[in-house]
């Protein structure tokens, strides 16, 4: 009787869940990164998220693992899931992983769950994409719903887009110095790059819109992702991050760091922010933020001032420059960097808390009529 009790149980299991479509309005995706359709929503960008609140015991994440069929098994992307605050758990998902069980047996009222997208293969294609998280939906108990995120995880008044290369999303930033740099997913952690930091300190939701090696108008080390001047405004080769010609939900802040690879040319940078500010409102802060090496800080400085100067009117594009950082050298490994390129998590989370700084300088400054 023991095997037939058990199979009874599973049937029973299976027959008292509740299926949530990924357009659930209770859902909360990172702004900027997720394309959504009727039956999926996906992301190419490690450091995307997305959050929900829930009753019931327990919650499942479906997935279609289909666009990642050519991808090696060792270099599937990695996400990481916590419920209601509490500690994380960090999984490489496989070909089996067609429901990511996030937790069972909870007590009953309100719980709350955050899954994050934490590694993916540089060199893999993000933009067609083959290397994509995609996700179909939610499995709760039978006559559990969805409720809005509460407590920890609850929706922030702000958005913010972070625009960049390999070290805006955090490529590098957990290998070691034994290993060197390999690149490959266990080398990053894109919820560990200053982008998260800078989100946490203006309480912001945010997308991270980076992929290693590309640059102003270069291709990514993916051979297929275009530069920053295409990518800016589309979510892959299809698919626009506009709607009705606008970034949606209009960000307050967007911040670019590009140019640690190659900087930019000719009329880039002006051409960028007016394209930028086109797409969001007069009041949206643009920075452009000079490579923590200091890299091509002549070329953004100067295309900063003439787009002021071809639009004496706005006052919320500002640059910020943190200097020339003493740990990224780009010669050899260094106390918070393998390569003396790509910042370590915690050199990732001073550079955050420099960007906090400077951008509450910059715009304390529009009112006095300065700018950086």
């Amino acid at each position: 009787m023991k095997p037939m009790s058990s199979w009874l149980s599973l049937l029973l299991a299976t027959l008292t869940v509740h299926q949530v479509a990924v357009s659930d309005a209770n859902v909360v995706y990172s702004p900027y990164n997720w394309y959504k359709s009727a039956t999926y929503a996906q992301s190419p960008n490690p450091g995307a998220y997305l959050k929900v609140g829930f009753t019931g015991s327990q919650i499942g994440v479906n997935l279609d693992e289909s666009p990642l069929a050519k991808v090696p098994a060792n270099q599937w992307p990695v996400v990481r899931y916590s419920i209601d605050g509490g500690p994380p758990t960090t999984v490489q998902l496989t070909s089996a992983t067609t429901t990511l069980k996030c937790a069972e047996h909870l007590p009953p009222g309100n719980h709350n769950l955050l899954l994050q997208y934490v590694s993916g293969y540089v060199f893999l294609d993000f933009w067609t994409p083959v290397n994509v998280l995609r996700v179909t939906g939610f499995t709760l108990d039978e006559g559990a719903a969805t409720v809005p995120a509460s407590r920890t995880e609850e929706k922030r008044p702000h958005n913010a887009l972070f625009l960049g290369d390999s070290i805006t999303n955090g490529d590098d930033d957990t290998a070691t110095f034994a290993h060197g740099i390999t690149n490959e997913v266990d080398t990053q952690d894109a919820t560990l790059g200053y982008p998260a930091v800078v989100a946490s300190g203006i309480g912001a939701e945010f997308g991270v819109v980076a992929y290693g090696g590309a640059s102003w108008d270069g291709r990514a080390a993916d051979s297929h992702t275009p530069g920053l001047m295409t990518f800016q405004s589309m979510l892959d080769s299809v698919h626009s991050r506009l709607v009705g010609g606008k970034l949606a939900p209009v960000p307050d802040d967007v911040f670019v760091n590009m140019g640690e690879n190659v900087g930019p040319s000719g009329d880039d940078v002006p051409k960028l922010l007016t394209a930028l500010r086109s797409e969001s409102r007069a009041d949206t802060n643009l920075f452009v933020i000079v490579p923590f090496s200091g890299r091509a800080r002549a070329p953004l400085t100067s295309g900063v001032e003439a787009y002021r100067k071809a639009n004496p009117s706005d006052h919320r594009v500002f640059v910020i420059d943190l200097g020339n950082n003493p740990y990224l050298t780009d010669e050899h490994s260094t106390m918070l960097s393998v390569d003396g390129q790509h910042p370590l998590a915690s050199l990732h989370a001073l550079l955050g808390a420099q960007i906090v700084q400077a951008r509450q300088i910059a715009i304390g400054s529009v009112g006095r009529g300065n700018r950086n």
